[in-house]
């Protein structure tokens, strides 16, 4: 008996949800295997394929050297870059952080002479290079139409590296952008950029992890 579209789209739909949930229900690890929480800072460090472990992530002047300021990868994996914290709307610092769930990321400890918020956020899209960049000038909570681009999610890959993706689920009623995180190569600078094709990272905690 042959099953009818609307059957297999059921079957499709329903494999989809279950696999969100499952996601949604695993905590991100950090990379001795501990549960990453909020409100800790954490250095994100770059890899490629295989274990080596590249440069973390910090702050640049935009292409045209004017705020806002980009979020880049260092060029050298000495550089651990600038360590970043991830919160919930109306979250308790401590809560777990579990994968492909919205939340915010943010420099726990930029100087940014622009003056601005350091929370990432999905800039206007640049017409020189095609490039939607990342930047560090969006808006911490309040999750909604107004800060649609400021919500990002973690998505396993191997082990306990993790892919960068901005799908915000905050606003049921809105359009918004669906793509992973990965790195935009121009002027020697490693600008992060949404992308086909995501870069992995992995999770070392800061100096104020309580453990």
């Amino acid at each position: 008996m042959k099953n009818s579209p609307l059957t297999v789209l059921s079957i499709i739909l329903f494999t989809f949800i279950t696999k969100t949930l499952r996601a949604a229900n695993r905590p991100v690890l950090d990379l001795t295997g501990e549960m990453v929480v909020t409100g800790t800072e954490y250095y994100m460090l770059g890899i490629f394929e295989g274990p080596v472990i590249h440069g973390g992530l910090n702050l640049y002047n935009g292409l045209s050297n004017t705020c806002p300021l980009d979020v880049i990868q260092e060029q050298w994996e000495i550089l651990k870059g600038l360590p970043l914290i991830f919160s919930y709307p109306n979250d308790r610092r401590g809560s777990v952080v579990y994968e492909s769930t919205d939340l915010n990321i943010k420099f726990s400890a930029a100087d940014s002479t622009c003056f601005q918020p350091t929370v990432w956020r999905v800039g206007d899209y640049d017409n020189l290079t095609g490039q939607w960049f990342i930047t560090g000038d969006g808006i911490e909570g309040n999750p909604g139409a107004q800060t649609l681009e400021s919500w990002f999610k973690f998505q396993r890959g191997n082990v306990n590296a993790y892919k960068i993706s901005h799908c915000p689920a905050v606003c049921s009623s809105c359009i918004s952008l669906c793509s992973a995180v990965g790195i935009y190569l121009g002027d020697g600078i490693r600008r992060l950029a949404l992308s086909r094709t995501p870069f992995s990272i992995v999770f070392v905690k800061g100096s104020n992890a309580t453990n």
